[in-house]
């Protein structure tokens, strides 16, 4: 590894013998070094995190502002989302992330609290992701000697519901949940409070739900193939039917269009399935 520029005394950027570039944490590994300076590996014991996004430049002014010991517990919670969740996550939640703990150790030493309006519907509808803001929270409490509630928790989960859907907006996450939580209530009190939360078909319909809504924002509805089955499912069952209408009507509120005839049968399926 060379460097190819100083952030600070404990991070530089580098590149490999095939040009490829890393970020490279390591105590004193910048301090007096120059651009061209060949490093050993001992020297980056730390926290090793390779860039290959187009975010670079946001990601070397926020390590730059940023503690060794902060940007290495982001990397920790980044590590352990990608295991816990089986997924990958955008490259933009290195930025997005540490720059949301830097802001959030800001308003803990200041005393200011931010009260999560979806609190509830991230840990109830996006509870893996939500154990992973909680694993971020014991981290930064133990590390940081912090006092973080699962408030915070959820804040940091929406950044991972965001890096999932690949967006780096959080307000994305907010938007999403509150529409969940809407729509699951509009289901149930069609019920009449008929339904058992912990159902596995009840909660299959909160998880088509969750997929509905990220492609209603990608703006990736499924579209109608087949009328005649269309047509089928809703004469199948009308009480159903009406009750997913009634979340199209909603959808078209929040989103200015409706449900698409496909999107409308499907959720029709779902809400049939509840009730056996």
């Amino acid at each position: 590894m060379k460097i190819k520029k100083v952030l600070n005394s404990s991070v530089v950027l580098a590149v490999n013998d095939q040009n490829q570039e890393f970020i490279l944490l390591g105590k004193g590994i910048g301090y007096g070094k120059k651009a061209g300076t060949t490093l050993e590996s001992n020297s980056y014991n730390q926290v090793f995190v390779p860039v290959s996004n187009g975010n670079v430049e946001q990601l070397l002014t926020s390590i730059a502002q940023s503690s060794p010991k902060l940007i290495e517990i982001a990397q920790k919670i980044i590590n352990y989302a990608t295991d816990s969740l089986n997924t990958k996550l955008s490259d933009a939640l290195y930025v997005s992330l540490l720059d949301h703990l830097k802001f959030a150790l800001e308003r803990e030493e200041h005393g200011i609290v931010i009260t999560n309006k979806v609190y509830w519907e991230i840990k109830t509808y996006y509870s893996k992701e939500f154990s992973v803001g909680t694993y971020a929270v014991k981290l930064l409490n133990q590390e940081m000697g912090t006092k973080f509630s699962d408030q915070e928790a959820s804040n940091i989960a929406a950044h991972i519901i965001n890096a999932e859907n690949g967006s780096d907006d959080r307000r994305d996450a907010l938007k999403a949940s509150q529409i969940i939580g809407r729509i699951v209530n509009i289901i149930k009190y069609q019920f009449q409070g008929g339904i058992n939360d912990s159902a596995p078909n009840f909660q299959r319909c909160i998880v088509h739900i969750k997929f509905l809504i990220e492609r209603i924002i990608a703006d990736n509805m499924f579209e109608n193939d087949d009328p005649a089955i269309f047509a089928i499912v809703k004469s199948k069952d009308e009480q159903a039917f009406q009750i997913a209408q009634k979340v199209s009507d909603y959808i078209k509120i929040k989103f200015g269009e409706p449900l698409t005839d496909e999107e409308l049968m499907l959720m029709t399926m779902q809400i049939q399935r509840i009730d056996k």
